[in-house]
């Protein structure tokens, strides 16, 4: 999934823990009420690059594949690799200006490349509780990196652990977490809007609302939004059966409120993590691979 890892840990953490009791994602047939418009699940392959791979991003060019690792118990680092096909990238390496020896990961960028990312190496209760931050990209590395003022939560244990913006920069999606039980994962975790005006992140009082029928007794996380603001893709965790899914919820309009959300039926397995292909024809995911215990990163077309 998007997320940190052990501030308190995150469920990527889980994941690996429950691979031999995880039941979920499998071959049943889709409900009447499933999203089947996505079909063909295919392994992407990243030449040069055997580790794995994770919270996959696509620019809105479709030039890049930003994706991080695993890691380890306190770290998670940052990678790119080029576009060779909708499948196929060549792996470029790490963005090393902005790993650290803490958690970096869960890439997103908008359509003038402001780069956005989570990271745990400023989080320090009680002195800082940053977890958000941004930069720009390069082409080949992310300049300027910095905190996003305003966001951080100034309650240790409670985090915002995933980041998703929107194309034109107006809007960002966050994935907002209890940790404060320990355990490694959060016991709560909800997708909240953002909006930005004249430059400053604040929290949309419709947030609630909005996000009323996505958000649930569940775990929600790691959003993906369509470039209209209508479609939206999130991961949801059930913490009882440790069976991860990917959903997706549409709406009217930017101010509506999203509606009672599909399973997408044709992604199975312990997967997380959607994000965009530019023309929203491809959804890019993450799958475990219970074979091996590595994730991989997978995409599903549609018409």
């Amino acid at each position: 999934m998007k997320g940190l890892k052990n501030i308190s840990s995150t469920i990527v953490i889980l994941s690996v823990l429950v691979i031999g009791a995880c039941t979920g994602g499998g071959s049943s047939p889709p409900l009447s009420n499933d999203y089947t418009a996505f079909s063909n699940p295919q392994l992407v392959t990243i030449n040069g690059y055997s580790g794995d791979a994770m919270e996959p991003f696509i620019s809105r060019d479709g030039a890049y594949l930003f994706f991080n690792n695993a890691g380890g118990p306190t770290d998670k680092d940052l990678f790119y690799a080029t576009f060779v096909n909708d499948a196929t990238f060549q792996y470029q390496g790490t963005i090393a200006a902005i790993n650290t020896t803490a958690v970096d990961g869960v890439p997103t960028m908008d359509n003038t490349d402001t780069f956005y990312y989570v990271s745990t190496a400023s989080y320090s209760p009680p002195t800082t509780y940053d977890t958000l931050h941004a930069g720009i990209w390069t082409g080949s590395t992310v300049t300027g990196s910095a905190p996003l003022a305003g966001l951080a939560i100034a309650t240790p244990g409670i985090i915002y652990f995933d980041i998703e913006v929107s194309p034109d920069n107006s809007t960002l999606y966050l994935s907002k977490g209890d940790f404060t039980g320990g355990g490694g994962a959060p016991s709560a975790a909800d997708i909240v809007i953002v909006v930005n005006s004249g430059g400053v992140f604040t929290l949309d009082p419709n947030s609630a609302g909005i996000m009323a029928n996505v958000n649930s007794g569940k775990l929600e996380y790691a959003p993906a939004i369509s470039a209209n603001g209508l479609e939206l893709f999130f991961t949801r965790l059930d913490l009882s059966t440790t069976d991860a899914r990917i959903f997706r919820a549409v709406r009217s309009s930017k101010s509506s409120v999203f509606g009672v959300p599909q399973l997408v039926s044709a992604i199975t397995g312990f997967v997380e993590g959607p994000a965009f292909s530019p023309d929203e024809k491809s959804l890019y995911y993450h799958r475990l691979n219970t074979s091996t215990g590595h994730f991989e990163i997978y995409r599903v077309t549609r018409p």
